[in-house]
């Protein structure tokens, strides 16, 4: 027995030299990969050698990157080490909590008091310089606000609410009516369908509860017939768990609500990639590993939506929340200009003039806008 033991101590670092030139090989005969669907970002490619990035340290940090994003069979090693943290009892990764039913919940960073004063100053300072437009400011509470009693015990998701409340006192003595969702969120029967487990967005259950909060709130008609709920994908699995490593296993359902014969038509262009289409959906994005992008074929720079629905022209002004609530604001306006701020590099003024805008709508969610800084440079 001890002969035995001896030989296998002996041949341990054997192992790990063929182990080691394996995995050496695989990385040299192994072509890189630019993309990973499970972790859904892009990976680092190889970087050039140079002189100046050796001598300061920046080569061997990216090679570094580069090394450990194309490390063979990485989609295993990153499914283990998920496995590992949820059996050793971690319930945080990426800033992403693990939550009760497998809800993962992004923690709320608030914003730093430059970026807050840019926003509010630049907001205020617009919507006085345009008083004459119907102004609507919808800032969607997330997860962390909505479903705090599927928080890990003991833990912080920070203080959502807090900024929430700072925002719309900021804002009210503007003709911007802030439609504050908290209060039908957290009273909705059940809080939980209103955001997806594995994703940092709210479902399109979520938006719809929004979206007839907006029609109480300015007054507008809503016909129930028009749209209704489908099931689109049954496999799909959000940012936050790719972010997180949690969940890297679990599926959901994704749905949409679908026009029927009373809707009304749409032409939807993406201005700047030129490009037209009758319907605001891409459907070749369920075949993907980003399947939320099936709204509006995802985030764009401008979209313009002309419809045969009786209206003016609203400017919506949005992160990704939007994307699932814009076929239901069709009921409502002849034309809608959908506009990216974090992408957009037009002339918001000048693009406003020219279309005849008369109502603002300005939807985030209150994490994106704690952080973005787009915005304030667009308004201004």
């Amino acid at each position: 027995m001890k002969k035995k033991r001896l030989l296998f101590l002996r041949a341990i670092p054997l192992l790990a030299l063929v182990l080691a030139l394996a995995l050496d090989g695989a990385l040299l005969f192994t072509r890189d990969r630019s993309f990973s669907p499970l972790e859904n970002r892009n990976l680092r490619a190889l970087p050039a050698f140079s002189a100046a990035g050796f001598t300061s340290g920046r080569y061997e940090a990216d090679f570094d990157g580069w090394l450990a994003d194309q490390f063979p069979l990485r989609d295993g090693w990153v499914r283990l080490k998920s496995a590992l943290d949820r059996f050793s009892g971690r319930r945080e990764s990426g800033g992403v909590l693990l939550g009760q039913g497998g809800h993962l919940i992004q923690r709320f960073t608030p914003p730093d008091p430059q970026t807050y004063d840019d926003t509010r100053r630049a907001l205020r300072d617009f919507l006085a310089r345009h008083a004459d437009l119907t102004a609507w400011v919808m800032i969607a509470p997330t997860a962390a606000t909505v479903l705090r009693d599927r928080l890990p015990a003991f833990s912080d998701a920070g203080d959502e609410s807090g900024y929430l409340d700072r925002l719309k006192a900021d804002l009210s003595d503007t003709q911007a009516a802030f439609i504050d969702l908290r209060p039908a969120f957290l009273s909705a029967e059940d809080p939980a369908a209103l955001y997806y487990r594995t994703d940092h967005h709210w479902t399109s259950q979520g938006a719809h509860l929004a979206y007839l909060e907006l029609c109480r709130t300015a007054g507008l008609s809503d016909d129930p017939a028009a749209f209704s709920p489908a099931l689109l994908a049954a496999d799909f699995q959000g940012t936050l768990s790719a972010a997180s490593g949690f969940c890297m296993a679990d599926r959901e359902d994704l749905w949409a609500y679908l026009p029927e014969a009373g809707a009304p038509d749409w032409v939807v262009t993406w201005v700047e990639e030129n490009r037209r289409s009758a319907s605001l959906y891409r459907e070749a994005c369920l075949d993907e590993r980003d399947k939320y992008a099936v709204f509006l074929g995802g985030n764009f720079a401008q979209v313009r939506v002309e419809t045969t629905a009786p209206g003016g022209t609203l400017l919506l002004l949005k992160d990704s929340y939007a994307n699932c609530m814009v076929p239901l604001l069709t009921q409502h306006f002849s034309k809608i200009l959908v506009v990216d701020p974090r992408y957009f590099t037009g002339d918001l003024q000048t693009l406003m003039a020219a279309e005849n805008v008369d109502t603002l709508l300005i939807l985030y969610n209150a994490l994106t806008l704690a952080r973005d800084t787009a915005l304030a440079a667009d308004l201004r």
